[in-house]
């Protein structure tokens, strides 16, 4: 009898282990990240404030990314999946870059370009974006677009601004590595909400996606979260700013759904946040890839100006497990 069960207990294990290679060799999207894209993160010491404490904010905000830069560029990833809330946009659909290279400036809060420039060049995964556009086009209101030339085959870099620009500016390496880009349309201004089961559900297509690509793959989600912190910024004061934020960090530090979809959801209208839409995408896409193997880790929630902004990472089990064996 003992010699059966353990005769059935190596036959377990050795299944087990055979099944997590196999998942570990088929994950193809090996980490997610939450990156914001306002001028303050980009060079705090441009940032015009007397306030100590905001300034200290700023700091830990930029080196945050800079750490999140530098895992990127260690996890060697093929191609970064970029989502910006400020692109070149459509009205309905969720559009995708299209010329084999991509390139642009941003400014800070503070200090205009120039003198202050800090510039991204890369190049376009065009294939790949093609792919997303054709299988996803008609049943999801993903589109593509090109500029000043046939698709694919335009000398002119596509045109980027701060949103693409502030977190690839933190990957050092990207000369190595091919980016899709996807814009989220204009109509997230006025439908914020009602956008979130298309948002869910385009998440989860795109995974079916990337997880099938023969690419390693890192998606970025530019975002910044509540526009309304101080009532002498450009968008005025709502006490929805705070528990916004607030909300968003604990999906950022749990993966709890209902802190997204529900709290933060009842607040966004009034908080102004730029970056939800990325948000609520993301979170379709690792529930796609079973939420439970992603590891939530919120870097840093701060506002220092009248904008928060957000650092977070969602690593993968199977791949820290895939590091480990290869070490």
């Amino acid at each position: 009898m003992k010699i059966l069960l353990l005769k059935m207990f190596y036959k377990h294990t050795v299944i087990l282990t055979l099944w997590s290679v196999l998942t570990i060799a088929q994950t193809k999207i090996i980490a997610n990240f939450v990156m914001p894209h306002g001028g303050i993160a980009l060079a705090p010491t441009h940032f015009n404030s007397t306030n100590s404490t905001a300034i200290a904010m700023a700091w830990k905000i930029h080196d945050a990314c800079k750490q999140v830069g530098e895992e990127i560029a260690r996890l060697e990833p093929d191609t970064v999946f970029l989502s910006t809330p400020h692109g070149i946009s459509d009205l309905k659909n969720f559009v995708l870059y299209l010329n084999p290279t991509a390139d642009g400036f941003a400014d800070t809060d503070n200090c205009n370009c120039p003198p202050c420039c800090y510039s991204a060049s890369v190049s376009v995964d065009v294939a790949l974006s093609q792919e997303i556009m054709n299988v996803l086009g008609y049943q999801r209101n993903v589109s593509g677009l090109s500029a000043f030339g046939p698709p694919g085959q335009s000398d002119s870099p596509f045109p980027l601004r701060w949103g693409e620009v502030i977190p690839l500016h933190f990957i050092p390496g990207l000369n190595a590595t091919k980016v899709v880009i996807v814009s989220q349309p204009s109509r997230r201004y006025t439908q914020v909400t009602d956008m979130i089961p298309e948002l869910l559900q385009l998440g989860s297509s795109l995974y079916s996606i990337l997880e099938t690509s023969s690419k390693r793959i890192v998606v970025v989600i530019s975002a910044d979260l509540a526009h309304t912190h101080d009532a002498s910024g450009p968008y005025g004061y709502s006490n929805a700013s705070e528990p916004f934020d607030e909300a968003c960090g604990s999906w950022a530090s749990s993966l709890e759904s209902s802190d997204l979809l529900v709290k933060a959801a009842s607040y966004v209208d009034k908080a102004m946040s730029c970056g939800f839409t990325g948000l609520v995408m993301l979170q379709g896409l690792m529930e796609a890839g079973n939420i439970k193997s992603w590891n939530p880790k919120l870097r840093v929630n701060y506002h220092p100006s009248y904008y928060g902004m957000m650092v977070a990472s969602f690593d993968r089990e199977y791949e820290k497990a895939s590091v480990k064996q290869n070490k």
